[in-house]
């Protein structure tokens, strides 16, 4: 299938009101993303190493491993094998849904703007902003995370991944926050 050239200017565009002005906008790298999930990769290295081992005779000399015989030899390592596959697969999708995401903050709110398998817009508005968070790198790139709570006990925290210089999007996050702090 083939996909037209994905313009981000053009995304957020069509995304804005009418008299909104843009403040920032960016893309996450896909060495940042990998950076934030690599945590998902190992675990997926280890299940799925360990489903492996599991599911393999090992009648040798360095490993000896006595599996449970019958359908729970099977089943056991094979659910630890896929649940390390998927985990690995997940953050492989992520990384390659990088170059379909775009960021955005305008004067009113924040757009995160995703065109993957289908094109989906997350906005949040300054008031739903509490906690700004900023894990930055030696060379100024990082991750910005913010939580919004919703109705009730529900707290979903958002982020925008492995940007180039994080410190002036919190800057214009943390602004845009304390406008809607104001005006509520």
């Amino acid at each position: 299938m083939f996909r037209a050239i994905w313009d981000v200017e053009s995304e957020i565009r069509n995304e804005l009101h009418p008299a909104e002005v843009i403040v920032w906008t960016g893309q996450p790298t896909a060495w940042g993303t990998f950076v934030f999930k690599w945590p998902d990769v190992f675990l997926g290295v280890i299940f799925s190493i360990l489903g492996s081992i599991l599911l393999l005779p090992a009648d040798n000399r360095v490993v000896s491993i006595d599996k449970p015989a019958g359908i729970p030899g099977i089943i056991f390592p094979g659910i630890f094998a896929l649940i390390g596959i998927a985990a690995i697969a997940r953050v492989v999708f992520e990384v390659i849904a990088t170059s379909r995401t775009a960021y955005a903050v305008t004067d009113r709110r924040v757009l995160v703007i995703r065109n993957m398998i289908r094109r989906r817009v997350t906005t949040i508005a300054p008031t739903a902003i509490n906690v700004v968070e900023v894990r930055e790198k030696w060379d100024r790139s990082g991750t910005l995370t913010y939580r919004r709570e919703g109705d009730g006990d529900s707290v979903k925290k958002f982020g925008f991944l492995g940007i180039p210089d994080v410190r002036e999007v919190a800057k214009h996050v943390e602004e845009l926050r304390m406008t809607g702090k104001q005006a509520s």
